[in-house]
């Protein structure tokens, strides 16, 4: 489990740091940075922003199944989607979980980065109040609807959710934290697992 996380953007000379129990900086200032009131948080899909990338499997089997999940993410949920509100490629998992850090994105999902990619990163989110959770899809799966509960993320399985830090509703402790796992639901609801051999296997 990654206890240090790292990150440097030098094209917007944005350093990114964090230790396991001692917060999440950005250039020296705490995460997030963008905290929204608790009453104007997303509760769905459709307000929110999600980062991911293409990955590196240019397969046609592996390219039809992400655009497909991507398909159903962005469409409109009259056609069966969730009309995610947009989706970013920034170009790599570290500024991905970067902007979910800060607060400037809500969601990241990939399938297929490596440990290496997000191990930085996930100590960011985790630290500026985000939560990680394994990122394999349930799309098209048999898995029946009271199993489906995002589970703790596996570093090593190369398939991540990462949501941003929500804050608790009034009077309500720990709600911001069940509005994380209900925005992952639904991500992991409409995207379908890649299959990838873990880190370490090969």
């Amino acid at each position: 489990e990654p206890v240090v996380g790292v990150i440097y953007l030098p094209v917007l000379d944005e350093l990114y740091t964090a230790s396991r129990g001692a917060g999440a900086f950005l250039n020296g200032k705490p995460l997030p940075l963008i905290r929204p009131p608790a009453l104007t948080s997303p509760t769905s899909l459709s307000q929110c922003a999600l980062v991911s990338e293409h990955g590196s499997g240019r397969s046609q089997e592996i390219m039809s199944s992400r655009l497909g999940s991507f398909t159903r993410l962005l469409t409109d949920k009259q056609h069966g989607g969730s009309c995610l509100q947009n989706l970013r490629v920034t170009g790599g998992a570290s500024p991905d979980l970067s902007l979910v850090a800060k607060g400037s994105a809500e969601l990241y999902w990939e399938c297929g980065a490596h440990a290496w990619d997000f191990a930085a990163g996930v100590v960011i989110v985790t630290e500026s109040g985000g939560a990680v959770f394994d990122g394999a899809g349930w799309w098209g799966s048999n898995i029946p609807e009271s199993e489906r509960v995002p589970r703790p993320l596996n570093i090593w399985n190369r398939k991540i959710v990462a949501v941003r830090y929500i804050p608790d509703l009034p009077g309500k402790p720990g709600s911001g934290r069940e509005i994380q796992k209900q925005l992952a639901k639904e991500l992991l609801d409409i995207v379908e697992d890649i299959d990838y051999p873990p880190d370490g296997t090969q």
